[in-house]
């Protein structure tokens, strides 16, 4: 079970968040000053779970389309 809490942490995982990220700000049409990587490097960094991570992943997409 532990490694399934940790799964947000994998390369593989983390990788995908990135596509997101990166569609997200495709579809806005909105320049963006930091890459789809250095936004998700941040939000990893500042998550101390899964729920933390996916919830600022969130927060960070609204954003992007707004």
């Amino acid at each position: 079970m532990a490694a399934q809490d940790n799964s947000w942490k994998t390369d593989q995982f983390r990788s995908k968040v990135v596509a997101q990220i990166e569609d997200a700000i495709r579809q806005s049409g909105n320049p963006m000053t930091k890459s789809s990587v250095e936004m998700e490097k941040h939000v990893f960094q500042r998550a101390n779970t899964r729920e933390d991570y996916l919830a600022l992943v969130a927060r960070l997409i609204i954003h992007v389309r707004e």
